[in-house]
């Protein structure tokens, strides 16, 4: 059709309305319609509604595309906040510092294990090896993150030193107040240096029980240690050994809880050896030969050094403590009661004659 009238009235197609043309409206009722519904007017509408499907269809997929192609905004969402209980706000934990770290609660009887299993290895940490004593040092941490006691109650008692990462002899409030009296640094490090030197010289001892003994005002170090009688020059020793108990006293003169753990403030008071086997000096021992640290302070106008000695894990099996430089001392309990050990077993002949009778029972076949 030429008619432009008649290709607006096609919009039927399209639209299913008929678009009227006001110049045809004198048009007789039976002229026949639009020629795009009359078989005999030709072919070129026919063609033209059949392109229609097609033109339609094209149109779709450009849209498509094009709403495919154009980048979509990312929805922004509101984060997760967490559940708070409103029904008991006075005893919900604040952000201020009051909530459960559930991260550092652990098993305590397990960690107390893997402790000792690790403090078994060590040879009371003087193995020196340290890669076995950063094992420890690693338990010793997580336990301590367990909690620190906040009075001297749970540490009265008997305690045998089962591990320390620094000499043994240094558990001792005699050493402890060496080292304060050092300041931090150098004059640190020369304390250290002379540790190292001490304890060159007497390796020629053996050392046995290494224990403190604390009540509620006083800290007690039994430092037992057997030395040879006797040595000989190239190697070995004649079979008669000096035994004897260096125990250190001091006075608990403050304790302070805090983040770190429960710190006992000392005050050296003497130094004396029990349970000594050596004949003549027993007896003057036992009458009460000892050195009064405070008179010594007295008498060579020094400041009194006050040693600090910090707990940071105790309960009725273990105890864990730490120096003012960090070195780690592991307890186990021998008891509740801080009585200290009496030597009345110990003989003060040397041993000689335990020797002489063994002797005698090799010679005569009686042994």
């Amino acid at each position: 059709h030429g008619d432009s009238a008649e290709t607006q009235r096609c919009a039927c197609v399209m639209g299913g309305r008929q678009r009227r043309d006001p110049s045809k409206e004198s048009q007789p009722r039976d002229a026949k319609p639009c020629g795009c519904v009359d078989s005999h007017s030709g072919g070129t509408n026919i063609d033209q509604m059949r392109s229609m499907p097609w033109a339609l269809a094209a149109a779709s997929v450009a849209s498509a595309y094009a709403l495919v192609s154009t980048p979509m905004r990312p929805r922004r969402v509101a984060a997760l906040q967490p559940l708070r209980s409103t029904e008991w706000d006075d005893d919900a934990p604040s952000d201020s510092g009051d909530a459960i770290d559930v991260s550092a609660v652990e098993d305590v009887p397990a960690l107390k294990r893997d402790l000792l299993l690790a403090v078994s290895r060590t040879a009371r940490g003087q193995q020196l090896d340290k890669g076995l004593n950063s094992a420890v040092d690693a338990v010793a941490r997580r336990l301590e993150r367990q909690g620190a006691p906040t009075d001297l109650s749970p540490l009265t008692g008997r305690w045998s030193l089962a591990y320390c990462s620094t000499y043994l002899f240094r558990s001792s409030p005699f050493w402890m107040a060496g080292r304060a009296a050092c300041q931090d640094g150098e004059e640190a490090k020369r304390y250290d240096w002379f540790c190292d030197q001490h304890r060159k010289a007497t390796m020629v001892s053996e050392i046995g029980a290494v224990r403190q003994i604390i009540s509620p005002d006083r800290l007690v170090s039994e430092f037992e240690t057997t030395v040879a009688g006797f040595p000989m020059r190239v190697g070995g020793s004649m079979p008669v050994n000096i035994f004897g108990s260096i125990v250190s006293s001091a006075e608990i003169v403050g304790t302070a809880p805090g983040g770190a753990g429960l710190s006992l403030t000392l005050e050296m008071a003497d130094v004396e050896v029990k349970g000594s086997n050596i004949p003549l000096l027993r007896q003057a021992l036992d009458a009460g030969l000892k050195l009064d640290s405070r008179a010594v302070n007295d008498a060579v106008q020094i400041d009194r050094p006050f040693p600090v000695f910090t707990t940071t894990y105790c309960d009725d099996e273990v105890r864990i403590s730490r120096d003012c430089d960090d070195n780690l001392y592991v307890y186990t309990k021998e008891s509740p009661d801080f009585s200290l050990t009496q030597y009345d077993d110990v003989s003060p002949d040397l041993g000689i004659p335990k020797l002489l009778s063994g002797v005698m029972g090799i010679l005569t076949g009686d042994l």
